[in-house]
């Protein structure tokens, strides 16, 4: 009989669990333990029992008809090669998908790809080409021309209040449609006689309203559920390209502009050429997404990026998490790009499940063409930061390594999302911040702050030395010098809307270690891997 010694741990019941998956197997790799006791233990530390992921014969048979490889097909879905290949055994799949069976017949008859019939099986659309032509009422659209669309949502941010003005200035009527509109920050007061914010809202209809305590914009988006892949989104914060992670595609208008959508429901957007962003390897220790996000920038500077579209691929795309890919989509600010799409994959129909219904998902074709394509290894990436202004500046940490900080924010709607915060915590749990620094901790948002103060975070940050910001509180920060000193030195996680004499973006690892020595430091001391 098995002692109370000799009870597994959660660590170790989970990792028998992925090699042996039953209680019954797991039983017996213990010794001859009975099933019922395995289930018992795995009850009381929370371990799930352990269920195949179930997917069905038209979404395995879709994804084999675009990819025609187990290997990418499984990467969509976050099972193995071997897993793929086993469910399309199950569902007897066994012809080549269509397209490579054309590929084979162009050895015999190369003219073949020219042939009218082809055309479905070798489109040259992009993502964005997709999400503009279905917008448009269209089969499909060309680079750089002029389409009129609908959006999809439209967002309204940081100062709804002048997208109000401008719409009474050319409508007395009601908004187009008061379903696709959703407005944060509400609450702003209204001069020259108008109705204040809450007053046009109540009398519009419109019932998707965020206050400036809930956080900001683009991340309330996010979590609320308001994004869907395939989406058009408008957007007045230059944050909401970051919307783009979800894989949809997502711009920034002027509050007259989207005045305008307000009232006709419509937009001209010239279709734009997207450039190719290919991610692969393996990141070292220290480095994260927002290094990632520094070097794809420093590659970039050879390339005309005004006014096109980063649309991101590779295996170390496939592998981040939403938040991750949130950030890595901020690119597009930094580069004057229009937008950046990380595409639609297994990880966001994890994140998506049980917030939204109804998606309609768009992939690249297989020839889509784009302007360029760029490959990057990430593992020649280091800790980097980079400098705005009017050009950026993309440096890595060892050349500041020592250089004297004074001011340190962490957090924003750029990496103030809980696995960033979580990052901070581990560098500055059993530390404190250096007398001679003062560091800010800005949750993007009321969830996230909840589940920080949840998770003990907060108070790793409070018993540090940090002062701990309300959600949102980036922009308070931003304005207000009693609090932010824009002569001294700073490093920030935020984008660029913060201005001052000498500030330095990073990463949240970079920003929790140079707090500590109150000099730029090297993260990779200080990660535990």
């Amino acid at each position: 009989m098995t002692t109370k010694k000799e009870v597994p741990t959660k660590t170790d019941l989970v990792q028998l669990q992925k090699l042996y998956k039953t209680d019954e197997r797991i039983g017996e790799r213990l010794g001859g333990v009975p099933a019922y006791l395995v289930a018992y233990w795995r009850r009381k530390k929370n371990v799930p029992k352990y269920s195949l992921p179930k997917f069905s014969e038209r979404e395995i048979m879709s994804l084999w008809e675009r990819f025609g490889d187990d290997e990418k097909c499984g990467l969509e879905l976050g099972i193995s090669k071997a897993a793929f290949y086993n469910w399309r055994r199950r569902y007897g799949i066994r012809e080549k998908p269509a397209f490579l069976k054309l590929e084979q017949l162009e050895f015999q008859f190369p003219g073949l790809r020219n042939a009218p019939h082809a055309h479905s099986l070798y489109g040259e659309q992009t993502i964005t080409q997709k999400i503009i032509a279905r917008t448009a009422g269209k089969e499909n659209v060309n680079v750089g021309t002029t389409v009129k669309v609908e959006p999809d949502l439209v967002s309204a941010s940081v100062q709804p209040l002048g997208v109000m003005e401008e719409f009474l200035k050319i409508a007395k009527g009601y908004v187009w449609n008061a379903g696709k509109i959703v407005i944060t920050d509400a609450g702003y007061s209204s001069s020259n006689g108008l109705p204040s914010v809450g007053e046009f809202i109540r009398r519009q209809g419109i019932k998707t309203v965020y206050d400036l305590r809930e956080g900001l914009c683009s991340q309330v988006l996010l979590e609320r559920g308001h994004v869907r892949p395939g989406q058009l989104i408008i957007g007045t914060e230059s944050s909401v390209t970051a919307l783009g992670s979800l894989g949809s595609f997502a711009v920034v208008c002027d509050a007259a502009e989207t005045a305008r959508i307000w009232v006709d429901g419509s937009i001209d957007i010239q279709v734009p050429a997207t450039i190719k962003v290919e991610l692969n390897g393996r990141r070292a220790r220290g480095v994260y997404t927002r290094d990632i996000m520094a070097g794809v920038v420093k590659e970039l500077e050879k390339v005309d990026t005004t006014g096109k579209v980063i649309e991101f691929s590779g295996l170390s795309v496939s592998q981040m998490n939403v938040s991750e890919r949130f950030t890595l989509s901020y690119i597009a600010q930094l580069v004057g790009a229009k937008a950046a799409i990380c595409p639609y994959n297994s990880t966001v129909r994890r994140y998506l499940t049980g917030k939204v219904t109804g998606s309609t998902p768009v992939q690249s074709d297989k020839n889509a063409v784009y302007e360029n394509s760029i490959s990057i290894n990430i593992s020649d990436i280091r800790p980097f930061l980079y400098i705005c202004g009017k050009e950026i500046k993309v440096k890595p940490v060892a050349e500041f390594e020592d250089r004297q900080i004074r001011q340190v924010v962490l957090g924003g709607c750029a990496n103030g999302r809980f696995d960033d915060l979580r990052v901070a915590a581990d560098i500055l749990k059993g530390n404190k911040v250096h007398r001679d620094c003062r560091l800010f901790i800005c949750p993007a948002s009321r969830m996230v702050y909840l589940e920080a103060l949840k998770k003990g975070l907060i108070r790793v940050f409070v018993e540090s030395g940090a002062v701990v910001m309300n959600p949102g509180g980036e922009m308070q920060l931003s304005n207000d010098e009693s609090l932010l000193n824009k002569a001294l030195p700073t490093l920030s996680t935020t984008i660029s809307d913060m201005k001052g004499k000498e500030i330095y973006f990073c990463s949240p690892a970079t920003a929790a270690a140079s707090a500590i020595n109150a000099a730029v430091s090297d993260p990779s001391r200080f990660v535990r891997k």
